[in-house]
């Protein structure tokens, strides 16, 4: 229903869930994997929650595997109330720049609110800053990492520099194994113009091989629901740490019908974009815009149902209302053709 955030709606007696990427019906189905593959430090001993407790955190802080395992559906024994993170969640600014304010977000896992911050938290290991010097100028964006190996996708202009060409590297931050920044570098591997999209390779490690990066899958879901709920999330400002907007789908657009003087010259001016209600500034292009899983209360615990995947990625915002994002189907159209290329002849 429009302007609801109800994770499910009822027909012919029999519950259905319609969120995230899946429909899931009935409650005996065993609950699906949402989260798993993004977790980091598996093969660590759990985490020591009254450790974790007894320092201040915040979202950026807490790893997915901490989250999963003190945060989400937990409440304090003191009181019975739902444990709360502060989370970066863009707000409109007062000289018309959006900037992420802390905001404590209950980590129930029922609300939308709990919701968003789910998927923040599984997500944030593959949503990284990117950046490279111009000159004397620091030039930022946002890239995400959609394979294993390291592939990641961002925006054909975040790569550019003041003249417009296209730059051999950029810089970024991973999240590494034991849940700490490591600084690293990846290079431009493809560029589409006339999709603004840009494939980056992040480049090994002296002396290692084989390395396995936490990757967020491409949606294959292709309709929206009206003012579906979504997380997107990128690098406010660039100054290169990454927030979330709470955004929602609002309509079908074409590049020509975006209201802004300058765009990219190469852009074809016939492709289809989604227009979306978010606050988000310069520096979330190449951010990603994700699915929110649901979540029912059953057997006295929290279950996800349904699937977060890469609906879209960011590439145009007027600031404090709107933002124009490219489908992911566009990004599996570029991915499949690079790896098309680089089969041996």
């Amino acid at each position: 229903m429009a302007g609801t955030d109800s994770a499910a709606d009822k027909g012919d007696g029999k519950k259905v869930s319609l969120v995230g990427d899946t429909q899931v019906g009935g409650t005996n189905q065993p609950e699906p994997d949402v989260f798993g593959r993004f977790v980091q430090q598996m093969n660590t001993p759990p985490p020591d929650c009254s450790s974790i407790y007894s320092k201040p955190q915040n979202a950026r802080t807490v790893s997915a595997l901490e989250f999963d395992s003190c945060y989400h559906g937990q409440t304090m024994p003191s009181n019975g109330r739902s444990r709360e993170l502060a989370t970066p969640v863009m707000q409109p600014g007062k000289d018309g720049v959006p900037k992420p304010v802390m905001e404590r977000i209950t980590t129930e896992g029922v609300t939308m609110d709990s919701r968003r911050l789910d998927v923040f938290m599984h997500a944030l290991p593959s949503v990284r800053p990117v950046s490279f010097q111009d000159g004397k100028s620091k030039i930022g964006g946002t890239a995400a990492i959609i394979s294993e190996d390291g592939l990641m996708v961002t925006n054909k202009h975040v790569v550019e520099d003041t003249k417009g060409k296209v730059v051999d590297r950029v810089n970024l931050t991973i999240i590494n194994a034991s849940g700490v920044e490591e600084p690293r570098t990846a290079k431009v591997v493809k560029v589409e113009g006339k999709q603004d999209l840009a494939l980056l390779q992040i480049e090994p490690k002296p002396g290692t091989t084989a390395e396995k990066f936490p990757a967020l899958p491409l949606s294959k879901v292709t309709s929206w629901r009206e003012r579906e709920p979504l997380v997107e999330m990128g690098n406010a400002n660039g100054e290169g740490k990454i927030s979330m907007a709470k955004a929602r789908y609002a309509d079908m657009v074409t590049q020509s019908d975006i209201p802004f003087d300058k765009q990219p010259p190469d852009v074809r001016q016939g492709r289809t974009m989604y227009k979306l209600e978010s606050t988000v500034p310069h520096g979330y292009s190449g951010g990603v815009v994700l699915s929110v899983p649901g979540s029912e209360r059953r057997d006295g615990k929290i279950h996800r149902t349904g699937t977060s995947a890469i609906r879209a990625i960011t590439d145009y915002s007027d600031t404090n209302k709107t933002a124009y994002v490219i489908p992911a189907a566009r990004v599996q159209e570029l991915v499949d053709q690079y790896r098309k290329e680089q089969r041996p002849k």
